[in-house]
């Protein structure tokens, strides 16, 4: 499962890897990608009931999962509810001070408000290295590592 402001492609760079050890489901969380938001509160346990619900329709259960930021935070509490098998979670999300709950919030409000605002530039300034580290810095530990192809969906 992948990170806030993310889709599955964030998972790219290492599927094919993972795919040759295992099979892949890399899915888009409610709100992302093809997956329509869902309706009323938006939260980790929200998201996970959806994912749990979703893992239960397709006949996954004991399935090994994988998350980043807050997928791995979601991984961990499918873990904790006993859905899916084997857990890996990778920079979890949402075990916050309150501090640093209030930084992140302060400085991602304007990121989302700049992103949007720049919309229509965003193919051009993400075809480049540099307007890459610029718009992901706070998302992503080396964004001028990441493809325009996958960053651009998301």
């Amino acid at each position: 499962m992948h990170g806030l402001g993310a889709g599955w492609r964030s998972w790219t760079p290492i599927i094919g890897e993972l795919a040759e050890r295992r099979e892949v489901i890399a899915v888009d969380l409610p709100g992302f990608g093809e997956t329509p938001p869902l309706t009323g509160e938006v939260s980790i346990a929200t998201l996970t009931d959806s994912v749990a619900d979703f893992i239960h329709e397709q006949g996954l259960d004991g399935v090994a999962t994988a998350g980043q930021s807050v997928g791995g935070r979601m991984v961990l509490e499918l873990a904790r509810r006993g859905v899916g098998g084997d857990t890996v979670a990778l920079d979890p999300g949402g075990f916050w001070s309150n501090r640093e709950l209030f930084v992140f919030g302060a400085t991602l409000r304007p990121s989302i408000t700049l992103v949007r605002a720049l919309r229509g530039m965003l193919p051009q300034l993400l075809g480049s290295s540099a307007g890459r580290t610029l718009l992901l810095a706070q998302l992503s530990a080396r964004p001028w590592a990441l493809s325009r192809e996958i960053v651009l969906p998301d």
